[in-house]
């Protein structure tokens, strides 16, 4: 598409919603010093404005929001609008504020030598980034004013000395914050020339087991280790599994987080643990248990076991949309984000790194970046409270979408996403609820004449609590 004479907005995405802030990026063409998010509770007045971090690669957050409460956004770069959209922020959990911990997961430093998988040769990964990508996601947890941070395994690509030794002087950026380690099935790999798991234990951690629990601030961190030697897949041995049942019982009623590499529940099973049973059955058994964290899939995805425990996996740093998480507690539950690291250059070249193309890009993008609710979620009272968001487009050839594109920025404004060859996506707004979705596709029809689309991209329940689901 020739957008040569015209300020373009692509990629505009609504990365994280949170109950008092939330998060958008977006591209331009050219650079666009000044661009901004303007937003309010009135969508006729959008009095509060949320200056870009970037100049072409856009990255801003909207701060001082009230929970549970709509709000109105566009993003304005150079004299282009983007879409006027709606979100409704998360509902807070009960109580006084506590702490925040940081999730950051399979950064994969490739220093020395990287691994060739399908996941660098077809779907982005950015392995001579890794170092750099890691350095930056401590960099955000951190001004995110995290007292903890977890990691959730594969830090090294092939268990080499050398990625060991680089991902040990990252760490050491985190000073004196508290930081708990997982191992991950990467860093146990051998069959590279790597050391493995004794790399492990000789470079970044001080114990001499891969499980371990932690009490922090009168909560529970129990840290496993799902991953054998040069396997992908993982194991949770019966021992540790014991081990698990036993501290947990001891445990009472103090919540718990357990943290390991591979997924135990949902979709992902099929690249995850084998014997997820095993591990589902005792969380299921201990309300304590407050979620299950892990990596090892690279994207953002939350399913819900028993008693609406949540089984979240964790974006990569390494590959897009690279990610980190941070999570809130709080006197009677606690709020998940999931944050795109402030390297947007890097996120949308690893997108663009896709070998899939003709519509593909786009399905495998979200794959990785999941939906609203896979990214950001309350959980209080035995409940997930998830926002929804559905997103109004049409599809047309290159021609027809600048067309349409140039139409809507004297009325609604509009961004453009790449739909395949020679086709794009014109994204006509977003909204917390179908029935605003709809009202605003039939005043599409009215004032352009196209047939738009409306496609729910978050799934849960609405983010306001009710009394049952």
């Amino acid at each position: 598409m020739d957008v040569s004479n015209q300020t373009v907005i692509f990629n505009e995405e609504l990365c994280t919603v949170g109950s008092d802030h939330a998060v958008v990026s977006w591209v331009t063409n050219r650079p666009c010093p000044g661009a901004a998010v303007r937003f309010g509770e009135d969508p006729s007045r959008l009095d509060g404005v949320a200056l870009s971090s970037g100049e072409k690669y856009h990255l801003t957050e909207l701060n001082g929001l009230k929970p549970a409460t709509s709000y109105w956004y566009r993003v304005e770069s150079r004299g282009a609008r983007g879409s006027l959209n709606g979100l409704t922020t998360l509902p807070a959990p009960p109580g006084r504020f506590l702490f925040r911990f940081g999730i950051v997961t399979d950064t994969h430093i490739a220093a020395g030598k990287a691994y060739d998988d399908p996941n660098r040769i077809f779907l982005g990964k950015l392995s001579e980034f890794a170092g750099t990508l890691l350095a930056r996601s401590i960099s955000d947890v951190k001004e995110r004013k995290v007292d903890l941070v977890v990691f959730t395994g594969d830090f090294t690509d092939t268990g080499d000395g050398l990625q060991y030794a680089d991902a040990r002087s990252k760490l050491q950026s985190l000073g004196n914050t508290p930081r708990l380690l997982c191992i991950g099935n990467h860093d146990k790999f051998t069959r590279f020339g790597g050391v493995g798991e004794r790399g492990f234990y000789e470079y970044l951690v001080d114990r001499d087991k891969g499980f371990q629990s932690v009490l922090f601030k009168e909560h529970r961190f129990l840290l496993l280790d799902s991953c054998r030697e040069n396997q992908n897949k993982g194991y949770l041995s019966a021992g540790q599994l014991k081990w698990l049942d036993r501290t947990l019982e001891e445990s009472g009623d103090r919540p718990a987080f357990v943290f390991l590499h591979h997924p135990s529940h949902g979709a992902d099973l099929w690249f995850g643990l084998t014997n997820h049973q095993d591990l589902t059955g005792i969380i299921g058994r201990y309300p304590s248990v407050q979620g299950v964290f892990c990596g090892h899939m690279h994207r953002n995805k939350v399913t819900s076991g028993s008693g609406d425990v949540p089984y979240v996996e964790v974006p990569a740093t390494v590959q897009y949309p690279c990610g980190y998480a941070v999570v809130r507690l709080f006197a009677h539950g606690f709020e998940y984000n999931a944050y795109k690291v402030s390297r947007i250059d890097l996120s949308e070249m690893s997108r663009e790194r896709f070998i899939l193309k003709n519509g593909g890009e786009a399905l495998l993008s979200r794959y990785s970046f999941g939906n609203l609710g896979d990214r950001s979620f309350s959980r209080f009272g035995g409940r997930l409270y998830r926002p929804r968001s559905y997103e109004l487009s049409v599809t047309l050839d290159d021609r027809h979408a600048r067309d349409l594109y140039e139409q809507t920025q004297a009325l609604d404004g509009a961004s453009l996403t790449p739909a395949g060859t020679g086709t794009t996506r014109v994204v006509l707004g977003r909204f917390p609820t179908f029935e605003s979705a709809q009202t605003a596709r039939q005043r599409t029809w009215s004032r352009y004449g196209v047939q738009a689309r409306v496609d729910q991209t978050a799934t849960g329940p609405p983010a306001r609590p009710r009394r049952s689901f």
